[in-house]
């Protein structure tokens, strides 16, 4: 299970995962505070992508049994629409470490948790057949004056100027 300082930690130096389209068939992912961060050599290119967490559809659990002993394995991943931008998390035999590592990793990153199985995937719980919206703020406080302007004192509609309709303007360019 990870702790919240250890799965810092871990990406903090970066992680090697397996890319089968890179050079040496690895790279370099990085879990940052503002996204992913993944470096790579494609045909002699180094070159670093840098992935916000609002590009990823959410945080999925894969369970895949092995086949030589029958044990389930639990595999968690930021799920992409491009499966080059999809970064394995973490992967375990424990259940309850992959259901604390899934619920912690979608809290953390405000992704929605979702459910993998054969390569489709689809929301898990409450989220399921509701359309998820971006956060607002609350209306009360969205409907404040800013802190500078509550100072002074708003204008009153009967002390501003007349406006005249249809006149002729008449301007002095001297």
């Amino acid at each position: 299970m990870f702790e919240r300082h250890s799965a810092q930690e871990r990406y903090s130096v970066g992680q090697i995962q397996q890319d089968p389209r890179a050079d040496g068939g690895r790279r370099v992912v990085r879990v940052t505070r503002n996204g992913v961060l993944i470096e790579r050599r494609l045909k002699g290119v180094s070159m670093t992508i840098g992935v916000p967490f609002a590009a990823y559809q959410g945080v999925a659990l894969a369970v895949e049994p092995e086949p030589s002993s029958g044990v389930a394995a639990y595999r968690l991943s930021l799920s992409h629409a491009d499966p080059d931008l999809e970064v394995l998390l973490c992967e375990t035999k424990d259940s309850a470490a992959a259901a604390a590592d899934w619920k912690y990793w979608s809290f953390f990153l405000d992704l929605p948790r979702l459910a993998s199985e054969n390569g489709e995937v689809a929301p898990v719980g409450e989220a399921k057949g509701r359309l998820v919206f971006a956060r607002r703020r609350n209306a009360a406080v969205a409907k404040r004056r800013p802190r500078f302007l509550s100072r002074r004192k708003r204008g009153e509609p009967g002390r501003a100027g007349a406006v005249f309709c249809g006149e002729r303007e008449i301007v002095c360019y001297e």
